[in-house]
């Protein structure tokens, strides 16, 4: 929603273990529509009917993130197509909706649970809930709101701890620099996407850079 607007909901949906519950049938029904090279469909069927399972891919393999995203697909049409809501963004089975109240925040998520149940024999996460704007959503590994955004609590603890170890093997004489450089930089560049200066400031000074 428009900055200027703080009278907003936001729907944080996931799916509940969704890899293990993608149904083949389904999948495999879903591709039949997009693909019309009669090889590359019995290829495909090689892959998704190979270990006699009805439902559930491995997680991992590239074939998998592809498989799972066109899967979710049929989501984002029906979202698109039923609700006309501009402001949806999906990360695999993880998805963020804003919406204009409470009354339709509660109509969005009752559909797209029915829509989710019926159409791809898949459940939300007991954790899926909506709420008012100002208590922000946790995406993608930041605290976001219309105005800022920070990293999580978790990632600050992460880097503590990292630095706890640092000077532990520091005073063992074990301190490998060369490491502690990329993987300073490696948390650098997740967190210079938020509003991080003092953190990043304080990070630094423990570790005298």
């Amino acid at each position: 929603m428009k900055r200027e607007n703080k009278e907003y909901y936001i729907l944080k949906m996931d799916i509940k273990k969704f890899f293990y519950n993608i149904d083949h049938e389904i999948l495999m029904n879903i591709l039949i529509k997009y693909i019309k090279d009669k090889k590359l469909l019995a290829f495909t069927a090689l892959m998704i009917f190979n270990d006699n399972e009805k439902i559930g891919i491995p997680i991992g393999n590239y074939t998998s993130q592809y498989f799972a995203n066109i899967y979710l697909n049929e989501l984002d049409q029906f979202i698109k197509h039923e609700f006309k809501i501009k402001y949806y963004v999906r990360y695999m089975d993880d998805f963020v909706l804003l919406v204009k109240d409470k009354e339709t925040a509660k109509v969005v998520y009752d559909k797209i649970k029915l829509f989710l149940e019926n159409k791809l024999k898949l459940s939300l996460n007991h954790k899926s809930r909506y709420y008012p704007s100002a208590l922000g959503v946790n995406f993608c590994g930041y605290r976001i709101w219309s105005t800022h955004r920070l990293v999580r609590t978790r990632c600050k603890q992460k880097i503590k701890k990292k630095i706890k170890n640092w000077d532990k093997l520091n005073k063992e004489g074990k301190l490998d620099r060369k490491h502690i450089v990329l993987s300073f930089n490696s948390w650098l560049g997740h967190v210079k996407h938020a509003n991080s200066y003092n953190l990043v400031k304080k990070i630094k000074r423990k570790l005298l850079l």
